[in-house]
């Protein structure tokens, strides 16, 4: 990422040192945007995770970590939910990865309604916490599971976040995870004003699925559903797609409608199998011909 084309915050200032108060304003509208729709995702009971363990961030703040693991573990993914939500709700999906052989590890992120100190971090200072949480996160399943095939998957702000683990955004620093050999994003957060430019996603260096649908909106934030293919669109060529399904919208991964979700739920799961454990008959399910209803968008 270009410093002369995109404004990355650091204490309210522009890393040329002018204010970036119009930038800061808009980043913060777009993350409070998001984050009422990731919690307009559909009512379900929800089941808990296998378990929930304590995580140790930083030396000052801890936080929780939700685990879905199988009887056999093949794979792990590394997954960063929606601005405001928390893992949990998304068990259907996350139960789903954890059936077909993948450990999946979710951290409660400060910016959760139910974090217990969401008070005391700001949207921006969220951000940064986020990529700390999953840093953790990595370096947990690291320790537990050594040695297995792992990806970052996210929603909405999570997909963004689970990008840079696989490279994108490289401009605010080291913070590509070496481990992360895919990145699966169900919508994503759009055009962030003074975050996302058109380097962001140049240095995205693993294949990608981003899963959206034509009616993919963020009320006062994402006003074309065409901004979500941003990543794929301007990552590097090669192993970067996309599916746009007909009628869905930011939370179709919540289970509306269930037709679209089911769909939703299939093709993350293929792409895990093929990208993870090399499954060729997974492979074929994204390779086919997309039925009525569905896009697809490579590069």
């Amino acid at each position: 990422m270009k410093n002369n084309e995109t404004t990355v915050f650091q204490g309210g200032t522009s890393r040329k040192g002018a204010p970036c108060a119009m930038h800061r304003r808009s980043f913060l509208r777009g993350l409070f945007a998001l984050a009422l729709a990731s919690l307009a995702l559909a009512q379900h009971a929800f089941a808990a995770p296998s378990a929930t363990v304590p995580l140790q961030v930083s030396p000052g703040r801890a936080t929780t970590l939700a685990i879905w693991e199988p009887a056999q573990a093949r794979g792990v993914v590394l997954f960063s939910s929606g601005h405001g939500a928390w893992p949990e709700r998304y068990e259907r999906l996350l139960q789903t990865w954890a059936d077909a052989g993948f450990v999946v590890l979710a951290p409660l992120h400060v910016d959760s309604v139910k974090y217990p100190e969401r008070e005391k971090f700001s949207l921006q200072q969220g951000f940064g916490e986020r990529l700390a949480d999953m840093r953790a996160t990595s370096a947990y399943a690291r320790a537990r599971w050594p040695g297995l095939p792992m990806a970052a998957a996210g929603h909405s702000l999570g997909t963004l976040i689970s990008a840079v683990q696989g490279g994108a955004l490289a401009g605010l620093g080291p913070l590509r995870d070496p481990g992360v050999v895919a990145v699966l994003g169900y919508s994503s957060p759009g055009r962030i004003p003074g975050l996302i430019g058109p380097d962001s996603y140049a240095t995205l260096a693993v294949p990608l699925l981003l899963v959206t649908g034509d009616q993919d909106l963020v009320p006062g934030f994402v006003t074309d559903p065409a901004d979500h293919l941003y990543p794929v669109q301007t990552a590097p060529a090669g192993d970067k797609r996309a599916v746009v399904l007909a009628g869905g919208g930011h939370n179709l991964i919540g289970g509306e409608p269930e037709p679209l979700f089911e769909r939703a739920r299939q093709l993350g799961t293929a792409f895990l199998q093929a990208e993870l454990l090399g499954d060729a008959r997974a492979r074929q399910l994204l390779d086919a011909p997309p039925p009525a209803g569905e896009r697809r968008v490579s590069r």
